[in-house]
């Protein structure tokens, strides 16, 4: 796009920055003199710091007038008189525009063609606060925020070595959303790294809010049920990750970070694992494991013994179950995408409702449409138990619930149709499915497959810190990592 260039003409550059804010209320031009120099401070209503712009640049600027060639106090402003310890100089509108978007001062000055933009930011932003989703017992309390300005120092207070690289770009053509691609030079692939700075740059949408906007984009296939980049609210996560040779991704306006390469594995890992015993972290995967094939089988697995295969049952839960679904109109088919349909909507309701009101509609709906459905003899009370165990289960792996719940109901309606066949071919199928993506030339499956015995040390079971300390973990170095990934 065609750049407009900065007049040296004081009043035509603020004409023309007024002209294009004409409809916005909040622009701010401030004309002033200094010596026998005309000068303009433009910025935006509640984007600045008043205060300290005030003290740190215009009464410096009015006490000390200025004499000579245009560009020599220009010079002179730009080296003495500013104190802001973030500046640069612009030439065009649109870096005009821009800077001042992100909370910049831009100061203009009649005869020279440039501008200087003064970082003296004041917008409002939430502080630091401790994690809503990835709560842990031992490990640290803050999570990212908003504001991209305070994210990157998170990263930086931990990884202290000049190696560490944070490089900025901007991505939508509208809102110009500032994008930070973090990694550690020496440990990430410089393969990987191009590619994903290459995606992100051609990344052709008007407007991007948040990290989820950029994900399909980096995904290795986007319409696969499994995420291949990881997302993280943790900047100690982050940055465990990034020593591993991944790649962060950070996104002003979210407090979400996105990370590729990704493993499925490291859905069932959290930083509380690093910290505990070795022994009991691992049976902590474990749950984690079992509650995974719970959330996503369990329900098409009883409907597919109950429908199709009830010998299965041993004889006293046959006769419990088959009590049960006497009294009640409908199949077990039926009954489970009915009952589970029901605890779907209840969640959204919970999730999306003040957290006052969310609490009550969780209970209620648990206590009395649970209940009520019992008592009415719509539901079998077995269903409602195996609602309720892969409700629990499916929120151990908070980070793979959606995919969960769209498989849930697949194999409900497999397993109601086909029987076991059916729930075991699909479960055939599932797996095909996560062996089968690849993030940046890194199997999403691996160590388990391809096999890597080394790397199963921290996969499934957890060894102890002597023993993972021993070698620098990098996802590069898996199995079936591509040769152009090394």
């Amino acid at each position: 796009m065609e750049q407009t260039k900065l007049s040296s003409l004081l009043i035509q550059n603020v004409m023309q920055v007024r002209s294009a804010y004409a409809s916005s209320g909040d622009l701010n031009v401030r004309m002033l003199s200094s010596g026998e120099h005309r000068f303009a401070c433009i910025t935006l209503e509640n984007m600045v710091n008043k205060q300290i712009l005030n003290d740190m640049l215009l009464k410096r600027l009015v006490r000390q007038p200025l004499s000579g060639p245009p560009m020599n106090c220009f010079i002179q402003i730009e080296e003495e008189i500013s104190t802001a310890s973030e500046q640069k100089r612009i030439s065009t509108l649109e870096q005009l525009y821009e800077m001042m978007a992100s909370g910049f001062a831009v100061l203009l000055m009649d005869g020279v063609p440039l501008g200087l933009a003064l970082g003296f930011q004041g917008f409002p932003a939430r502080g630091v606060q401790p994690p809503e989703n990835e709560v842990m017992e031992r490990a640290s309390h803050e999570a990212f925020v908003d504001v991209l300005k305070l994210n990157t120092p998170l990263l930086r207070r931990r990884m202290k070595t000049k190696d560490f690289v944070i490089e900025t770009m901007q991505v939508g053509r509208s809102s110009q959303t500032q994008v930070a691609v973090c990694y550690l030079q020496g440990r990430a692939s410089e393969g990987t790294v191009a590619k994903i700075k290459q995606q992100l740059r051609s990344v052709k949408i008007d407007t991007v809010l948040e990290s989820g906007y950029l994900q399909p984009f980096l995904e290795a296939d986007s319409r696969s049920l499994f995420p291949s980049v990881g997302v993280s609210e943790r900047p100690d996560t982050v940055c465990a990750k990034i020593s591993e040779g991944r790649v962060a991704i950070l996104v002003d306006g979210s407090p979400f970070c996105l990370i590729t390469p990704f493993l499925f594995s490291e859905h069932f890992q959290s930083m509380d694992d690093y910290t505990m015993n070795p022994y009991y972290a691992t049976f902590i995967r474990l749950l984690k494991y079992l509650s995974f094939f719970l959330a996503m089988l369990l329900p098409g697995f009883y409907v597919a013994v109950g429908e199709h295969n009830p010998e299965v049952f041993p004889s006293a839960i046959f006769f419990k179950v088959v009590d049960a679904e006497v009294a009640t109109p409908f199949s077990l088919l039926w009954e489970a995408l009915i009952i589970h349909t029901i605890y779907e909507i209840m969640r959204e309701a919970g999730l999306r409702l003040p957290k006052s009101v969310g609490h009550a509609v969780s209970i209620v709906g648990a206590l009395v449409i649970g209940e009520a459905a019992v008592t009415a003899g719509l539901i079998g009370a077995p269903m409602i138990i195996v609602v309720a165990v892969t409700a629990l289960a499916s929120y151990v792996i908070p980070s793979l619930y959606y995919p969960t719940a769209i498989l849930r109901f697949l194999f409900i309606i497999v397993g109601g149709l086909s029987g076991l066949f059916g729930v075991v071919l699909l479960f055939a199928v599932v797996l095909t499915e996560i062996t089968s993506l690849n993030a940046f030339g890194v199997p999403i499956s691996a160590p388990i497959s391809p096999f890597d015995l080394r790397s199963m040390r921290d996969t499934v079971a957890r060894l102890g810190w002597k023993t993972l300390s021993r070698r620098i973990a990098k996802v590069q170095e898996l199995h079936g990592a591509e040769e152009e990934t090394r």
